[in-house]
């Protein structure tokens, strides 16, 4: 199955608070190396993390979920969010794939699908902060158009960000 066959039986849709279980279970899912890289430390979301990310307001935090019908259910395999700054036109995103879903281009469509979300609610500069490790990570956000640089407070972290067109 090419990688155009696999994505075309993903949904990507705007999160919501009914999604709750899913979130639950595609973190207890997720390696211990993937979830590492989301969370630059070895800590599992709480309860209380994970019903806020499920349960955003659209406005101050936006958040898209890629799921797959497996059986009779669906499970969801991403996650991509962004949350404004207070001030300044900026937000900060994250995106975490299913390891089973890693290198087929979902993060590459989780990602643009975010940038134009954000673009339209008028982000003008998205930025990231991942591990100076997480080489997929920065590969992607380069092939997007984002500059990359380390960050000032740690040669391990990688700050990942881009200028948005309101237009877009």
């Amino acid at each position: 199955m090419s990688s155009a066959d696999s994505l075309a039986a993903v949904t990507v849709r705007a999160i919501r608070a009914t999604d709750l279980g899913h979130m639950r279970e595609f973190v207890q899912h997720l390696s211990r190396h993937s979830a590492y890289l989301r969370l630059l430390s070895p800590r599992t979301p709480t309860e209380d993390e994970m019903r806020h990310s499920t349960d955003v307001d659209g406005e101050h935090e936006f958040a898209l979920v890629a799921m797959v019908v497996e059986g009779d259910g669906e499970r969801q395999v991403g996650v991509a969010r962004y949350v404004k700054e207070p001030e300044g036109g900026a937000a900060e995103f994250a995106i975490v794939l299913a390891d089973d879903w890693q290198g087929r281009g979902l993060g590459r469509e989780l990602l643009t699908q975010l940038v134009d979300a954000a673009a339209r609610h008028g982000v003008r500069r998205l930025f990231g902060v991942t591990l100076s490790e997480n080489r997929a990570m920065v590969a992607l956000a380069r092939k997007l158009g984002f500059r990359t640089r380390r960050s000032p407070e740690s040669a391990m972290l990688m700050v990942v960000e881009r200028e948005l067109d309101p237009d877009m």
